[in-house]
């Protein structure tokens, strides 16, 4: 990469951290452009070359703050794969890799807090969304399909039951994490993962009942 192209990536992510920085400090509806590009050391001007708006910016963090959980997730699934002696269903992985996040952010507050709004779109279909090829982010869905098509399980509207595992990571993250309600996240754990585990076999069963029924 020659050292135009450095600087220009250099001036990007400077202005992606500072942008982080305030938004989780001074929050986001109190930040301004001209806050992120001085903080960032860069003109207003400059700022408009790399993003269109202050929303764009936090689309991108939101893309590559949940890729890099998500990333970080299962290099610790596949990590604790090659341990096992065990062999490990969709269930067990799925319920493995929320964990994972949940326990993460919850270390976290401030990027939760950054995020939670936003966190079903960002591990939805945050990759889709950012614009920019200087982002290579994976999403929630695609780890998933990744799974299923590799193994090759006969699941019948893949996209609802990921929608519905998301759906699940995201109210416990909001309500259970940053709300404190109705339980800790020790006492909801059972029941969460006694959930995601009922619908993902009940996804494959169900498939597999109509296969034999004709």
């Amino acid at each position: 990469m020659g050292k135009i192209l450095l600087k220009k990536k250099k001036k990007r992510t400077d202005i992606l951290n500072s942008a982080y920085e305030l938004f989780t400090t001074v929050g986001f509806a109190r930040t301004t452009i001209l806050n992120i590009a001085l903080k960032a050391g860069v003109g207003k001007g400059t700022f408009y070359l790399y993003f269109d708006s202050k929303e764009d910016v936090r689309d991108t963090l939101i893309a590559r703050k949940s890729s890099e959980l998500l990333l970080d997730a299962v290099a610790s699934l596949e990590d604790y794969t090659s341990k096992s002696s065990l062999g490990l269903s969709l269930a067990d992985k799925v319920i493995y890799a929320t964990d994972y996040l949940i326990t993460k952010l919850s270390k976290d507050i401030a990027l939760l807090q950054f995020i939670s709004k936003h966190l079903s779109w960002g591990l939805l279909t945050g990759s889709t969304m950012v614009k920019h090829d200087e982002d290579e982010v994976v999403d929630f869905k695609s780890f998933f399909m990744d799974i299923i098509d590799r193994e090759q399980l006969p699941i019948e509207n893949p996209e609802l039951l990921i929608f519905t595992v998301v759906e699940l990571i995201n109210s416990t993250c909001h309500n259970v994490i940053l709300m404190g309600e109705p339980v800790t996240y020790s006492d909801y754990k059972p029941y969460l993962f006694r959930t995601i585990r009922l619908i993902v076999d009940d996804a494959i069963e169900g498939k597999t009942r109509k296969y034999y029924k004709r």
